[in-house]
């Protein structure tokens, strides 16, 4: 009964001690990423779609130059398995076509050159090139529609179904194609104007100009409109135009206008924060050019604030009480959420119309002391303009349960040390004095046949180790305190022992193994520490302390 309550009061020492501080030892900030600003995957079949869509419409703008350096980016992405195929397709045949609709451009303004100078021969060269160049344009967009298909197959099957955003770029994908058609079937025209009039004359320019001018605000925040403004013009007459509004490759906006125009464009509430692009196209009508204008905009969040009470002492396991208020530069922040972590319970509230709440969190029972215990509020505004806030306060816990047992294991391990030390002495061990002096006839070892105090194999071990403290505690003078431990005492004792060091340095060892190891005892564990303490009391009572 004795070891057991020895034992108990040691693990519940040491489990009381470790638990009370165990927080002051976890990191004060753990990472996390906020899924909001996470970027798309490459191999995600939106932007795979959204992809070559924007390179088309380049295409079709005749900004061959930009569409060539967009599709060498393919090269870089991180294209899903499935859909490796096709994008290779994909990027093969749209660079052949972008290199065959610039050649034939080409073509068709030299033979309109060589035609104004009567270079007859030299021009109908250039018309029986152009007429093959057209032919290959034709196959090339024939095939680009066949890889388009094949795409719309393969992403039912990736995707699980078509999603709302994935039938969007696949529509906004098959209106590319349609105008990549006319793009050829207007040069084809124009080839066929100058074989049947060698005089006509071709300028530079296929189409009437565009020319797009646009302002926009440096910076805007999620959700809250912007103004996009500007003015489309070309020769000829002036006609509705459509204009799209592109943020990234994500189209936010597309309207008709005429002529000068103004747009309300508001930024996707999940839009990741810092700087991004905004392009605004004229789409290509009929004999009118095409024309994009990309500008900068840095994309911000507001910032919030808040100040956060929290009861400084807390008794395990009531409550914590939290209350606190939120708001912005221009007055508090209403309907915000608030969600409490503490020690792995949650709660959630959420602010009032003056910005204020109140709320508390129920601590989980264990068996700490008490000490500080971290406690998490994450406030997460309603409106997407502004920022998430984190804010970490600390509250110090009481746990009276916890502090009552550890009182008791203390208090039983201080009675038992104490019965022990004024347990009658052995035979021989009478003329021990209160100090450490050679006492060489002096006979310290226990009276043959007399019954130990422990029965069991861990009571042996503690009743040997019992019987070696109180010799040296009458030898050295050096009393063990309730609150010392084993390896303290050793410690402190060692300098007044000499040849007894060793057995007692083993001895400790073995007790300390006893206590706290998990393995099982055996006989010769136990047999081991009564050897170790006949031979503590002998080299004691030949004085070589």
């Amino acid at each position: 009964m004795k070891s057991l309550t020895i034992a108990l009061s040691i693990i519940l020492l040491l489990a009381g001690l470790s638990l009370s501080f165990s927080t002051l030892a976890q990191p004060i900030r753990i990472p996390h990423e906020n899924p909001l600003t996470a970027l798309t995957p490459p191999d995600d079949p939106v932007s795979l779609l959204r992809f070559y869509a924007n390179v088309f419409d380049q295409i079709t703008v005749r900004q061959y130059q930009d569409a060539q350096n967009t599709l060498q980016q393919a090269s870089q992405a991180n294209i899903h398995p499935q859909l490796q195929d096709t994008a290779d397709s994909f990027n093969r045949v749209s660079s052949r076509l972008v290199t065959t609709i610039n050649n034939l451009e080409a073509l068709l303004h030299e033979a309109s050159i060589s035609s104004s100078q009567q270079q007859t021969s030299e021009t109908r060269q250039k018309l029986d090139d152009a007429e093959e160049a057209v032919q290959n344009a034709q196959s090339l967009v024939e095939n680009i529609e066949a890889t388009t298909n094949t795409l719309d197959a393969k992403l039912v099957v990736f995707a699980a179904g078509r999603s709302r955003q994935t039938r969007q770029y696949y529509d906004r994908l098959r209106d590319s194609l349609y105008r990549l058609r006319q793009l050829v079937g207007e040069l084809d025209q124009l080839r066929e104007r100058v074989t049947e009039d060698p005089q006509a004359v071709i300028t530079t320019s296929f189409y009437y100009p565009t020319l797009l001018e646009v302002s926009a605000p440096e910076s805007a925040h999620p959700g809250i409109p912007i103004t996009v403004s500007g003015r489309v013009s070309s020769e000829g007459d002036t006609i509705d135009r459509t204009v799209r509004v592109l943020l990234g490759y994500t189209q936010v906006a597309e309207e008709r206008v005429r002529d000068q125009f103004s747009l309300q464009v508001t930024l996707p509430p999940q839009i990741s924060t810092g700087r991004h692009s905004l392009t605004l196209v004229a789409v290509p009508q009929r004999r009118y050019a095409g024309a994009s204008t990309t500008l900068p905009i840095n994309v911000s969040r507001m910032p919030i604030r808040a100040e956060i009470q929290v009861s400084q002492t807390t008794i395990l396991p009531g409550p914590v009480q939290i209350s606190g208020q939120v708001y912005h530069d221009l007055g508090p922040l209403p309907d915000a959420r608030v969600e409490l972590n503490f020690k792995g319970r949650y709660s959630t509230v959420k602010t009032a119309a003056d910005g204020s709440f109140n709320a508390s969190i129920k601590a989980p029972l264990d068996l700490s002391l008490l000490g500080p215990q971290e406690l998490t509020i994450a406030i997460e505004p309603a409106e997407p303009w502004y920022a998430s806030l984190e804010v970490k306060r600390w509250t110090l816990t009481i746990n009276p349960l916890s502090s009552g047992l550890m009182l008791v294991a203390i208090v039983s391990l201080g009675l038992m040390l104490s019965r022990v030390r004024t347990s009658p002495r052995r035979p021989g061990e009478e003329g021990l004095t209160a100090r450490a002096k050679p006492l060489k006839s002096l006979i310290l070892a226990p009276a043959p046949g007399r019954k130990p105090e422990f029965t069991d194999i861990k009571g042996r071990i503690l009743s040997a180790y019992v019987t070696s403290l109180g010799a040296i505690e009458t030898v050295t003078g050096i009393s063990m305190a309730p609150y010392v431990t084993l390896r303290e005492y050793l410690n402190t004792a060692t300098p007044k022992l000499s040849k007894a060091i060793k057995p007692f340095t083993e001895l400790t060892m073995v007790v300390e193994n006893a206590l706290y190891s998990a393995h099982e005892l055996d006989e010769n564990t136990a047999a081991r520490a009564e050897r170790l303490a006949d031979s503590i009391l002998q080299e004691l009572s030949r004085g070589t302390t």
